[in-house]
């Protein structure tokens, strides 16, 4: 069983919502304060997502 959390986070630099799946313990309070930078990570980002909730996905699950 894979325990995610998923965060959504609504930004004025960015259109639409981006969710982020993370990993709910460990290092989470280190990923709060980086999450502005990671977003910003092309490579990390998918579009397509089947969420209806946002426009895009981040997978921080092994940061």
């Amino acid at each position: 069983m894979r325990r995610l959390l998923r965060l959504y986070i609504d930004s004025d630099e960015v259109s639409g919502v981006i969710a982020a799946d993370v990993r709910p313990g460990g290092a989470l309070t280190a990923l709060l304060a980086a999450l502005p930078s990671l977003l910003a990570e092309e490579w990390r980002t998918s579009d397509g997502v089947d969420d209806p909730h946002c426009r895009y996905l981040v997978d921080l699950t092994n940061w």
